[in-house]
């Protein structure tokens, strides 16, 4: 699908890419790895042709249709989100376009002759555009935009009043509708909640054609890739298997390497002995010349691959708390109408390390912002516990830094009795050295902000500390950091994150907010996935929904008494008249599809009749028909979508009356 042959790239002085040759096939799954400013965007720039190779070229099969979600915002056209996401189907915009001029021609046409080719054209385009799915698009589009988060209220919203995190939602659901022949997806899961990035993963793991993905999220490129391209030494190396192979063939690489360039070293400095000591022996002379052009003409092994370790640091840790970190009380908070929480209780302990996990829009971030102090409930308490001191990150605070101070000058501010080497080592465990401190941070990017940001938090750190989406725009390297750095943490933290890795590595405690209701389960992500799948196995088996609040089964579970029996046969006979409206609408909707299904093959027979031209009667009002029934079989199977979606939600979340108030 893909060939680059002998490429080569470079901004002024800096060498991005040394003379490098590779090939991609079709159903290639690829995460496209190395250091921040190394290449990668450049890389899909140059296939896209936004940029051009200085040497080489990047060659592309004929008829390649490519989609790339870069990191910039896209333009809006001013459309609903809905007609936003389908305009980037461009051949069946184009083709509606072409169907739509038609219409208005057939129904102002009076020539009968004119008609019939008018007719003849019509037809044609629109058997295209059936069979290019133009009739299902709506459905995928709202499919595609649910599953990134999106509820279906917000389909007819103007896609201008989105923020910036969603416009990238949207740009994403775009690029996924249209169905490339090449997906190039830079930094996908930046702005996505854990539930939207699960949907993604699946959505990839069905997709049929090629995918090159740039992410710091090993996690995801674990789940998605099955080669790396990794930039090493200006040139892309190609890696079999997904980011934890590469890392383990990487590093038995360099031991390689190492070894290597041990013993060459070794010899090197023999032979340079033994030149030095016999140089002006007339009875060495020979041997010496021997060895010299020895020396000479050996090939140099190359140093190891540079390393992704970080510099290990220990960060000073924060004056211990009482056992109590926060206590809440019968919270309440809306925002306007919107009821976020109705009574909540919550106390965290000093060795809490929380993960807040649920879907988008169920209050995570409305919590963090409680417990950190920068809202107020509207009812209830928070009481922080003795010596509690609380520190809040979020992805605005990065506005915070003085654009006119350099990096050093940012650290340096805090600083009280800090040693020079103290703040330097700060600075160095977030990837900041040599000339890097001396950068103004109106040129950093939002990684190195963020970076700049965490240090500081953490360089006097609070014992409670609060963290919204702390990984956002940081590298793998910047998120070990962070991730040694939380574990070593001996104070309270809670913190949202889509890095499943990060959760694994750090949380000892997982909260879900569902529906204005915290849930609360021990132990990490995985942890977390385990409890979840034995509440559905146990749903499963007792025709009902486990609400057990700490997220563990009961012994009794699985266990058929006679009176679990009768149990259950309530449940079901309530389960089916709650349900029998629905049914029963379904049915209806069903019948009358089937009616306006066979009354559009009906009209569509007679406006492709040369007679019915010919005739020249009754034309504007078939083709009226025509639209009115299109829309209206349009209509009916979006409603027996989310009718069957309604059906099917209600099966899985029935619950059996012996665990209702579990």
């Amino acid at each position: 699908m893909i060939e680059i042959i002998g490429l080569e790239k470079a901004f002024g002085e800096k060498i991005l890419f040394s003379p490098t040759s590779l090939r991609l096939g079709a159903r290639d799954r690829i995460g496209l790895v190395g250091p921040n400013g190394s290449g990668k965007t450049t890389l899909f720039r140059m296939i896209t042709r936004e940029e051009h190779p200085d040497q080489g070229d990047i060659q592309i099969r004929k008829g390649v249709h490519i989609g790339y979600l870069s990191q910039e915002p896209m333009p809006l056209q001013g459309q609903s989100l809905l007609e936003e996401v389908q305009s980037g189907v461009k051949d069946l915009s184009i083709l509606e376009d072409k169907m739509r001029l038609l219409q208005e021609e057939i129904s102002e046409e009076k020539d009968p002759e004119t008609l019939e080719a008018l007719a003849e054209a019509y037809g044609k385009l629109e058997e295209r555009y059936a069979r290019r799915g133009g009739y299902a698009l709506e459905s995928q589009a709202k499919a595609i935009l649910q599953g990134l988060g999106f509820r279906e209220e917000d389909f007819s919203r103007a896609s201008g009043e989105l923020s910036g995190g969603w416009l990238m939602r949207l740009a994403l659901a775009k690029i996924l509708l249209a169905n490339p022949d090449l997906l190039l997806l830079d930094e996908p899961t930046n702005h996505l909640d854990l539930q939207s990035l699960i949907w993604l993963e699946a959505f990839l793991g069905d997709y049929l054609g090629t995918i090159m993905i740039v992410s710091h999220d090993r996690d995801f490129l674990n789940r998605v890739v099955t080669k790396i391209l990794a930039i090493e030494g200006k040139r892309i190396i190609p890696y079999s298997g997904n980011y934890d192979a590469y890392v383990e063939t990487r590093e038995k690489k360099n031991a390689i390497l190492e070894a290597a360039l041990e013993s060459q070293r070794k010899k090197v400095e023999q032979t340079e002995r033994f030149i030095e000591r016999f140089r002006y022996k007339a009875t060495k002379a020979r041997q010496v010349q021997s060895r010299i052009k020895t020396l000479e003409k050996m090939e140099r092994i190359e140093g190891p691959l540079e390393s992704q370790k970080t510099m290990r640091f220990s960060f000073p840790q924060p004056i211990r708390s009482g056992r109590v970190i926060a206590e809440l009380k019968e919270i309440h908070k809306a925002y306007g109408p919107v009821k976020v929480y109705s009574g909540i209780d919550l106390t965290l302990a000093r060795e809490d390390k929380v993960a807040l996990v649920g879907v988008n829009g169920a209050g995570k971030s409305t919590l963090l912002k409680l417990l950190a102090g920068v809202i107020e409930p509207d009812a209830g308490m928070i009481q922080l516990g003795h010596n509690v001191s609380r520190a809040y990150f979020a992805q605005h605070q990065l506005e915070l830094l003085n654009p006119s101070k350099t990096v050093w000058e940012e650290i340096f501010s805090l600083a009280k009795d800090e040693s020079i080497s103290f703040l330097r080592g700060i600075l160095g465990a977030f990837l900041f050295s040599g000339e890097e401190v001396d950068k103004k941070v109106s040129v950093l990017s939002g990684g190195e902000k963020s970076r700049l940001v965490l240090a500081k938090m953490l360089m006097r750190p609070a014992n409670f500390l609060l963290l919204d989406e702390p990984t956002n725009h940081l590298d793998i390297a910047a998120r070990d950091v962070l991730e040694q750095t939380l574990q070593n943490f001996q104070g309270a933290l809670c913190f949202i994150t889509h890095d499943r890795h990060l959760i694994n590595a750090v949380a000892n405690k997982v909260i879900e907010v569902n529906a204005g209701q915290l849930i609360i389960y021990p132990g990490n992500y995985d942890d977390y996935l385990y409890k979840k799948e034995l509440e559905k196995e146990a749903e499963e088996q007792n025709g009902g929904i486990s609400r057990a609040g700490d997220g563990e089964t009961k012994d009794r579970l699985g266990r058929r008494s006679k009176e679990q029996k009768r149990l259950e046969a309530e449940v079901r006979n309530r389960f089916y008249r709650e349900t029998l409206e629905i049914r029963q609408r379904i049915q209806t909707v069903e019948a009358d599809l089937d009616r306006a299904t066979k009354e559009m093959e009906e009209l569509a027979r007679q406006l492709a009749d040369p007679e019915v031209y010919r005739r020249g009667d009754n034309i504007p009002e078939l083709l009226k028909s025509h639209a009115t029934g299109k829309k209206q079989v349009e209509d009916l199977t979006a409603e027996w979508e989310r009718l069957a979606q309604q059906l099917e939600g209600l099966e899985q979340s029935r619950s059996s009356p012996s665990e209702e108030n579990v």
